[in-house]
């Protein structure tokens, strides 16, 4: 979502009212004096939104509302809240013939949070009842309050739900709560799911083993297949077009006879090797088993040596006690190895069966042809064409059905790797859902890594000293600077820190091209706190990422002046005041 513009309107003929303030692409500067009324324009942004904003009461005397209009997803949203002490929001949207009422935060957060594409699902609260994120537990990222936004890397009006600052990024990030109330329905929903694609998978990889028996020994691509079948489609136009058939269908019948004679050849090599490899198997099993026969006799020999008292005459001397437990090992080691070679033998003798059947139907093949080529030496010329042409065609047939399995088993196998995709995705969730290891989600991980290495390229730029870069961040995205928290700091260091926290979070939102929130709001930042030139660096690298891509940044300010630059808008007091211009009038 980006902001368009931003207007207060006034409550009568003698109220008070902004002009229309447009936003800037990248950033958005408030600039003007103490007491110029910049604190009650930048509220209104986050009010207008269903924040919940407290206005001195001259303003809800003088103002009537505050009207923001924002793009999201090619939709311009209008929002039209009533500023009083009841709760009013109006929104509309493009296309929309009736606006959106709102009569409660609850209702208007429940909405707002969807637009974005937010997951609103029921979260724990600290009285452990179920409880739904609001906009001022979820802005509170994006937007920070002159007043206590710069004490702490999250600071929300109201902390009701359990670990609400580390369940308000994984909505932002889009990764499960770690305290969704929903989380047992969840799991047994994603369980059964996966139950499912188990299933399917088993019945995907025994469909997958059939068509493979099918295919048999034959492991000629796609590609090559393509090929024959040109060559034979050309051969078989080149009879119909020949003014000598019968000649060409007796030179193409021997050139047949070659080419799977060419196949036999192939074929009786394969065979060969799968027979020199079972009979390595079964030579090697055989000494296995002879291996296993020697630890015998050595186990009963020990047995033997025990049974002497005068070798071992205390009861449990335990003397062989580590050669007893080195036999328990080998024999068990022994004995998986000849179960593997079992089932290699086994799977290599099916593979030679099929060998050997698709050698004998070569064999038969090509006895069929050469009794064609008999044929043509004694009946008339018209049987050799006929048998050419009936062998082309019966191996176009034959070709064209192995292309055909070749792609259904592809095909297969391209789903088989889908479901395994999908079982992958299904048991990163279960194991998200799990009490106590939603910390582990991947992308929390990833998330932890890129933040720690943000937090301090923005402590750098805002030359904070006296703070350790060796800097941890745990599950719940708290950070310890060494062994110091962020409640150890004050002054300076504390705002420099803050700054740079937020301005690492939303660097990787932004990043993450996630369109949910695309704005960062700063209620003017304590700047008799931080040096110009400091604060300066901060927006310009603020600006920086603003660059290609869809981020603004609004700030207020009264000391430091930026100069804005393309795509940046200065919204300056332009009313008259008693003593100096306000930004209402």
């Amino acid at each position: 979502m980006r902001l368009l513009d931003l207007k207060i309107m006034s409550s009568g003929q003698n109220g008070w009212e902004s002009e229309l303030l447009e936003f800037g692409d990248d950033i958005t500067q408030l600039y003007g004096p103490n007491g110029s009324g910049k604190t009650p324009v930048i509220h209104s942004i986050a009010y207008a939104l269903g924040y919940p904003v407290r206005y001195r009461d001259d303003i809800i005397a003088k103002c009537g509302s505050v009207i923001l209009r924002a793009e999201h997803e090619d939709k311009i949203l209008t929002f039209e809240r009533e500023l009083s002490k009841s709760f009013h929001l109006k929104c509309k949207s493009t296309g929309q013939d009736k606006a959106h009422v709102f009569y409660n935060e609850r209702d208007a957060s429940d909405f707002f949070l969807r637009e974005l594409g937010i997951s609103t699902v029921a979260l724990t609260s600290n009285q452990n009842e179920p409880s739904y994120p609001y906009v001022s537990s979820f802005l509170p990222l994006f937007y920070i309050d002159q007043d206590t936004g710069y004490t702490s890397a999250y600071k929300a009006p109201s902390s009701f739900i359990k670990d609400q600052y580390s369940e308000m990024v994984r909505l932002a990030l889009g990764v499960p709560a770690k305290h969704s109330f929903e989380n047992k329905r969840f799991l047994i929903e994603r369980k059964n799911e996966l139950d499912a694609v188990n299933v399917e998978v088993v019945n995907k990889e025994k469909f997958i083993q059939r068509l493979e028996e099918q295919r048999g020994a034959a492991q000629s691509t796609s590609t090559e297949i393509d090929i024959e079948l040109k060559s034979l489609t050309a051969q078989l136009d080149n009879l119909r077009d020949s003014y000598d058939a019968t000649s060409d269908a007796g030179y193409i019948l021997k050139r047949m006879v070659r080419e799977k004679q060419n196949e036999k050849l192939k074929l009786d090599a394969n065979i060969r090797d799968l027979e020199s490899r079972i009979f390595g198997f079964k030579k090697i099993q055989s000494e296995i088993e002879i291996e296993i026969n020697t630890l015998s006799l050595n186990e009963e020999s020990r047995r033997m040596f025990t049974s002497f008292e005068d070798i071992c005459s205390a009861q449990g001397c335990g003397l062989f006690l580590g050669s007893s437990e080195s036999y328990g090992k080998n024999l068990l080691y022994l004995r998986d190895q000849i179960k593997d070679l079992d089932r290699n033998t086994s799977f290599q003798e099916i593979r030679l069966e099929e060998y050997r059947e698709a050698f004998r139907k070569l064999d038969a093949e090509v006895e069929s042809i050469r009794r064609s080529l008999q044929k043509q030496k004694n009946e008339p010329e018209t049987t050799s064409l006929i048998a050419a042409i009936s062998a082309i065609t019966q191996s176009i047939i034959d070709f064209q059905g192995k292309k055909d399995l070749i792609e259904r088993i592809e095909s297969e196998k391209r789903d088989y790797v889908g479901l395994l995709n999908i079982r992958s995705a299904l048991q990163n969730d279960i194991a998200s859902l799990q009490p106590g290891t939603g910390s582990g989600d991947l992308r929390v991980l990833e998330f932890r890594t890129s933040y720690r290495k943000k937090v301090v390229e923005w402590l750098d730029v805002l030359s904070t000293k006296n703070v350790s870069r060796d800097i941890s961040i745990d599950a719940d995205f708290g950070v310890l600077f060494g062994t110091e928290k962020l409640s150890q700091f004050s002054g300076s260091t504390l705002l420099r820190v803050v700054l740079a926290l937020r301005a690492a979070f939303f660097e990787l939102f932004i990043s993450s091209e996630r369109n949910s929130v695309e704005f960062l709001i700063l209620d003017t930042p304590r700047q008799h706190d931080i040096e110009t030139k400091d604060f300066a660096a901060f927006i310009s690298k603020l600006k920086s990422i603003c660059k290609g891509k869809r981020a603004q940044i609004i700030f207020s300010t009264t000391e430091y002046h930026y100069e804005s630059a393309k795509n940046d808008k200065e919204w300056l007091p332009t009313f008259d005041g008693f003593e100096q211009p306000m930004f209402l009038g």
